[in-house]
């Protein structure tokens, strides 16, 4: 099912801290849904209310983010 959201856009709803996972929310099919999550910089936290891209399942529900002021796009 996560897959289906990697490339999206989400906010944090809960700090997503080193060794941890946080929240985010994420808009799907009609509506928004929260996903267990964790950094893709392990040694990262993405706090609380942060606006990440989704770029990886860990499995499940359970997606792997970055926040996007640390995301480099191709030119």
């Amino acid at each position: 099912m996560s897959y289906e959201v990697i490339g999206k856009m989400g906010r944090v709803t809960a700090d997503i801290t080193p060794g941890h996972l946080g929240e985010v929310l994420i808009e799907v099919r009609q509506g928004t849904e929260r996903f267990p999550a964790a950094a893709a910089d392990r040694d990262v936290t993405i706090k609380k209310h942060s606006q990440v891209l989704v770029v990886g399942s860990l499995g499940g529900r359970t997606v792997e983010v970055a926040p996007t002021d640390s995301v480099r796009l191709p030119r």
